[in-house]
């Protein structure tokens, strides 16, 4: 396995303009490409890939330059959001279509297509054609086609989109356990964030054809750098304020933003703790299964709350007019 590395890479075309000053992603490590339609995440993976040739700057895997070369010549495994499988070939066929390229033997073939199948819990299902397949399972077959050949990296584009919710959730799991068994690279593109935060050890949030943050998923949840990766992964409040020596003040409530003038205090609904006192006044009340939202009104500054029931000092059904709240993390956007 190796680590993939991307520098300085531009791409122009039809008005819109993708570059990447930088992006690593470290030997073994599952990265995701994260983002709305149109942001330059999969143009960003089909350079990796070598579908597409950036217009400047290099493609690394490890210590070797790849740019200038083609995608068979990377040793990389490829899962397409359609899948791509061959209709007129069985299940066994398909897998095996990588490995009768590269010409081994019928015996190394046969036996990385059926260590392949029951890797992706396929096996038994070799002479099936993709017809006679469900999308789950014809998505796995993908998935051992790109496996079969041993790539260093494995791209998959939006792999689980046309999976109804239950399946896409069993899948991307399944996904997450091969990755962890073979220790093996992986880049990941989708505009799920749900998805993104349950299977990434990093995510790379992109918008209109640039990176704005690259971090963990916690690190992105709570401490987003900018209004776009606070507002696109999940909900949260964003308040103006006034700071001074350091300090910004929502009425009784101080932030240590550790900078002066004008700024905007990100924290996620969750962050808000509920205590009784007269600092907000209670607007609206939502009961949610097991949690409850609340809409709070500070001088004029509108805060959204969520807590589990059972974390409430009142009866939600019976809120008081006003309460004390105080945030646990927050971030400086």
């Amino acid at each position: 396995m190796v680590s993939v590395e991307l520098r300085n890479v531009e791409k122009c075309w039809e008005g819109f303009h993708l570059m990447i000053d930088e992006l690593r992603v470290r030997d073994g490590e599952f990265m995701t490409l994260l983002g709305p339609s149109g942001c330059g995440k999969t143009t960003t993976l089909r350079i990796i890939a070598g579908l597409e040739k950036p217009d400047s700057g290099r493609v690394f895997f490890g210590d070797r330059d790849v740019t200038e070369l083609k995608p068979y010549e990377r040793n990389i495994g490829i899962v397409f959001q359609d899948y791509a499988l061959f209709p007129h070939m069985t299940v066994f066929k398909n897998v095996a279509f990588g490995l009768e390229m590269r010409k081994l033997s019928r015996e190394e073939i046969e036996r990385r297509v059926r260590e392949a199948l029951e890797l992706v819990g396929l096996s038994g299902l070799e002479n099936r054609y993709p017809e006679q397949l469900s999308g789950g399972q014809q998505q796995r077959v993908a998935l051992a086609r790109a496996l079969v050949i041993e790539p260093e990296v494995l791209l998959l584009d939006e792999p689980l989109s046309n999976l109804d919710a239950k399946i896409r959730e069993r899948l991307r799991g399944e996904i997450r356990r091969i990755q962890r068994e073979l220790g093996i690279t992986v880049i990941y593109v989708t505009h799920d964030q749900e998805e993104a935060m349950a299977i990434s050890d990093r995510i790379a949030v992109m918008n209109v054809g640039r990176i704005e943050q690259v971090g963990k998923p916690l690190e992105l949840y709570y401490h987003p750098k900018t209004e776009f990766v606070a507002t696109f992964i999940g909900t949260g409040n964003i308040v103006e304020l006034e700071a001074e020596n350091g300090v910004a003040r929502l009425g009784s409530l101080e932030f240590k933003v550790g900078v002066e003038g004008r700024v905007r205090v990100f924290f996620r609904p969750e962050s808000v703790l509920i205590k009784p006192g007269n600092l907000a006044r209670v607007v609206d009340i939502e009961i949610l299964p097991g949690r409850v939202r609340l809409i709070l009104d500070v001088n004029g500054v509108t805060i959204t709350a969520e807590r589990f029931i059972e974390e409430l000092f009142f009866d939600p059904e019976r809120p008081p007019e006003r309460v004390d709240f105080e945030v646990t993390s927050f971030s400086v956007l």
